[in-house]
């Protein structure tokens, strides 16, 4: 007969502080308003409420989970709950209360440990050779290596692994982190000696989306797609970097496009579309912001302000509302701006990277003709002004400039001689240049501005290298079929790859200046991937940062 393991601790009992103080002929309504609170994500959740000799409550009650994760979610989602302006939860576990109830009083010198230092997780920002990383997938090898574009010199090995990853890698938002996926999840990698920093367990895990300040990460399965537990749902996961804690679960929805969560720049909410509604959820808590979601009647679309809490969406309307576009603060739910977008169908959002301008490409209907047009919003003028630009041929790319006000629409009937265009935000919007019959369908600006590569992905596979400050060409390569172009983070280099993804044969990649001289070709049989290592925001001022430039040639010779 097999022993009984019985229990040890009291870790599945919380403790919640500050519920109403009632009498007992209330205290069955109150018991059943507890009771269902906390049986909402745990139907074996039991409740117990101390009562004093009058039969009234004492201020305090008992919640015992069937399980710890429960346990864990029962804490996260009671603490700091307002039942009413006059009763917030506090929540503790029953272990943490007896110890603080057995602690002494008297006081007790702790013991010094020995610092041991925590892992710099952006130690490769020190090189004194001042070079950027990338990593590789090529057959079932994961490299990161340092970029060295030497004639003749292989890229510097930083790290080679061989089954690193079973599908793809990425990078966290700042660079910290390196993420691999195998069969049972993903794991989260870094600093100098390149150990794991976290796992997250995820069967079927296929998509991944950071949080921007890189505390949180979200995984996708879709093998959870139609067949999910709706009580414990396993689809989707909002997951504690650090902590490697589950925050919530969510199904995956009608709305298959990724990422479905869309992040607010300070990782503080995600937002989701849903059947005629928005929903905005706090996070780390992941409750529903004010408890109910926005309505917003066929909306399709979401996004947020890179720079601040303005949350963007477009609803098509019906019968009884025409189609609008609503600009909103959170958390407040305050309408900022909103516009009638008249016999509008669809409408796609592009926030410049500084958040000062909205940028709307709007498809509208009138009987059988389809028509285009752009109307760009200046996000940080009173009453937000509103530019319109209309376009006769139809946009089939749309790209702002970094650290600036230009942007590139191209545009065309035929794919092979698409025309490009240069507008600038001023007064009004100002058309700069066309470049016409251009054999390109992708623009990639350089993250610093001042220089855009016009690419055909996947197609003919040229490139055009264009300083738009000079309107001209500075140079011109092919790489026939290749299906992605990316920039370094300095704006120094670019790489085009063709990967075993989209062609099973001629797999490699390209390194380009920024000027569009070749510096670097590699053939790797089933090449898959390469990503640039990201690198954090400058701690400087947008003041600070122009005032380097400005005084930048007596700095070179200060440090020559």
């Amino acid at each position: 007969m097999e022993d009984i393991q019985l229990q040890k601790g009291f870790s599945k009992i919380i403790v919640v502080d500050n519920i109403p103080i009632v009498t007992s002929e209330k205290f069955d309504k109150l018991s059943k308003v507890l009771g269902n609170f906390f049986k909402k994500w745990s139907a074996g959740a039991q409740v117990t409420i101390p009562q004093d000799e009058n039969g009234s409550t004492k201020g305090f009650m008992f919640v015992e989970f069937p399980t710890k994760e429960e346990t864990e979610k029962g804490i996260l989602k009671a603490n700091n709950y307002p039942l009413d302006a006059k009763h917030i939860f506090k929540v503790n576990t029953y272990d943490e209360m007896k110890r603080i109830l057995e602690t002494s009083e008297e006081y007790k010198a702790p013991e010094l440990q020995p610092y041991e230092p925590r892992e710099n997780f952006q130690e490769w920002l020190l090189d004194d050779r001042e070079m950027d990383q990338y990593v590789m997938r090529y057959g079932d090898q994961t490299e990161v290596v340092w970029n060295d574009v030497r004639p003749g010199e292989k890229p510097e090995s930083v790290v080679k692994r061989q089954g690193w990853s079973d599908l793809y890698v990425n990078w966290s938002p700042k660079g910290s982190y390196l993420l691999t996926i195998y069969s049972g999840g993903v794991a989260l990698w870094g600093g100098q000696k390149w150990s794991k920093v976290n796992r997250f367990v995820h069967t079927g895990v296929k998509l991944v989306d950071f949080s921007p300040c890189e505390r949180y990460l979200i995984t996708a399965s879709p093998q959870y797609q139609t067949n999910d537990n709706p009580e414990d749902p396993q689809c989707i996961i909002v997951w504690d970097i650090r902590s490697g804690r589950k925050l919530r679960g969510f199904r995956g929805g009608s709305n298959t496009q990724w990422p479905v969560f869309k992040w607010s720049f300070d990782g503080n909410y995600i937002a989701r579309v849903g059947e005629d509604v928005v929903s905005v959820y706090n996070v780390p808590a992941m409750d529903l912001l004010d408890k109910k979601s926005i309505k917003a009647i066929g909306v399709k679309e979401v996004s947020w302000s890179p720079t601040e809490l303005l949350l963007t969406y477009f609803s098509p309307g019906d019968e009884t509302q025409k189609p609008t576009i609503v600009v909103t603060e959170i958390p407040s739910k305050k309408e900022r701006r909103s516009k009638t977008l008249f016999d509008a169908t669809e409408c796609k959002l592009n926030w410049h990277p500084n958040g000062t301008y909205l940028c709307l490409k709007i498809d509208r209907q009138k009987k059988k003709t389809t028509t285009q047009g752009f109307e760009v919003f200046r996000i940080k003028e009173r009453d937000m002004p509103i530019e319109l630009l209309d376009v006769k041929d139809t946009a089939h790319a749309f790209a702002w400039e970094p650290n600036g006000n230009r942007f590139a629409v191209i545009h065309g009937k035929s794919a092979r001689s698409y025309d490009i265009s240069f507008y600038v935000v001023e007064k009004t919007i100002k058309l700069l240049k066309t470049l016409e019959k251009r054999n390109a369908n992708h623009l990639s600006w350089s993250p610093q501005g001042h220089y855009i590569v016009l690419a055909g992905l996947n197609m003919s596979g040229s490139l055009e290298f264009f300083n738009v400050d000079d309107m001209e060409t500075m140079g011109t390569a092919d790489h026939f079929n290749n299906s992605s172009i990316e920039w370094d983070p300095t704006g120094r280099y670019v790489t085009s790859v063709l990967s075993h993804w989209r062609h099973p044969i001629e797999n490699g990649y390209n390194i380009y200046s920024f000027k569009g001289t070749l510096l670097k070709s590699v053939l790797e049989d089933k090449f898959y991937q390469l990503l640039w290592r990201p690198r954090p925001p400058t701690p400087l001022s947008d003041a600070e940062v122009q005032e380097i430039k400005k005084n930048l040639d007596s700095y070179g010779d200060k440090y020559k």
